[in-house]
């Protein structure tokens, strides 16, 4: 992965599997890797695994133009053409969210697990979620096991952080360090009915 990227906005899919189809899935984004590679505006693509039936697509580009391109490119064809069979309860529109970021630092490294974070801010408090998650940039800057740290948004008071580590002791020492610290702390004032378990770990299956 560059170390380098001017990442402006991205994607972010969660998907259900059909009973019995979780490899068939699994095997799905495992062979997109080779087709987003084909596309030069696709800054970053992560294929991740959040559970047994639960499985998910994270990427970012510099502009809009390089976003439609993948939304009709070769892999969103392909998800478009398979949900019926392999999805469970797959809309879309509703399940192909654009998001913007509002924050990403990245260092080299093989990406393997991760974690994804899904935060709604208490009203009248987006300022200050957004605030937190600029400041937690800097702090991740300090942080050599967490490769990847993307804060973005999803909607008008939906934000989200996603970020990845080599194996579990770059994640423990994540959930162990500043960010996660300030964020449990700063969640009662500025988060809505935020608990722990909304911090998700997933396995990261494939990344450009």
């Amino acid at each position: 992965m560059k170390n380098a990227k001017n990442e402006k906005i991205g994607l972010l899919v969660i998907m259900g599997t059909k009973p019995g189809k979780e490899q068939a899935v699994k095997d799905f984004l495992l062979g997109g890797l080779s087709l987003v590679h084909a596309e030069p505006k696709t800054e970053s693509w992560l294929a991740f695994q959040i559970n047994e039936r639960t499985y998910g697509i994270y990427d970012t580009f510099e502009a809009e133009e390089g976003r439609q391109a993948h939304l009709t490119g070769e892999v969103a064809k392909a998800l478009l053409a398979n949900a019926g069979e392999l999805l469970d309860d797959f809309d879309a529109s509703r399940d192909i969210k654009t998001i913007d970021l509002i924050a990403s630092n990245h260092k080299s490294g093989n990406q393997n697990n991760g974690l994804l974070v899904i935060m709604k801010a208490k009203e009248g408090k987006t300022g200050e979620v957004e605030d937190f998650l600029q400041a937690g940039k800097a702090l991740v800057g300090d942080e050599p096991a967490t490769l990847s740290w993307y804060a973005f948004k999803i909607n008008a008071n939906t934000y989200a952080i996603f970020d990845t580590f080599s194996d579990d002791g770059g994640r423990n020492a994540h959930l162990t360090g500043k960010v996660a610290t300030a964020l449990m702390e700063n969640a009662p004032i500025i988060l809505e009915d935020f608990e722990a378990s909304a911090i998700q770990k997933i396995d990261i299956l494939a990344s450009k």
